[in-house]
């Protein structure tokens, strides 16, 4: 009996392994913080958790192969940056795991040339990485944490009763 009750185990447990798991990714997402002279971008994921310390890169009107600026955001999703001259620049964010967001940023001229945020002109480049949770991942926690528990405590049990 005891050898047909771990046969179904482990045969329950290998199937239970091998089955597909849905996988889901964090999207992004961007607002501008503040319309001064300074151009600040916070980048976020769908959840609205900041995008800490991605790297940025900015393009610049003139040139969009080579990057006007690059860094890092910092701690809470926030990249700043002065333009220098009118046009659309482009500022990506890439935090290294698959999440990428790219915003357009239109800037016209000023008075005497000096250049003013006017707004954000677009979002560009939907890059396919906007993934929502859809709560089966905490779901999935939940059921293996409660199955983890009960078959500790079942391996117990089996270990007491076979030494009774």
């Amino acid at each position: 009996m005891t050898h047909r009750v771990w046969t179904i185990f482990f045969t329950w447990t290998v199937l239970f392994s091998l089955a597909p798991h849905p996988a889901a990714a964090h999207g992004t997402n961007y607002r501008i913080l503040d319309p001064g002279a300074a151009i600040a971008v916070a980048f976020l994921y769908s959840d609205s958790r900041p995008m800490r310390y991605a790297e940025v890169l900015v393009f610049s009107p003139e040139d969009e192969e080579i990057e006007y600026q690059n860094g890092r955001t910092d701690r809470n999703g926030r990249f700043v940056f002065y333009p220098d001259a009118p046009g659309k620049w482009r500022i990506q964010a890439d935090d290294g795991t698959g999440h990428l967001e790219s915003v357009s940023v239109e800037i016209a001229g000023g008075e005497d040339d000096d250049a003013r945020w006017e707004g954000v002109a677009d979002r560009s480049e939907p890059l396919g990485h906007d993934h929502e949770h859809n709560g089966v991942p905490r779901l999935w926690g939940i059921l293996l944490g409660i199955s983890l528990i009960g078959n500790l405590f079942w391996g117990f049990y089996m270990l007491k009763a076979k030494k009774t």
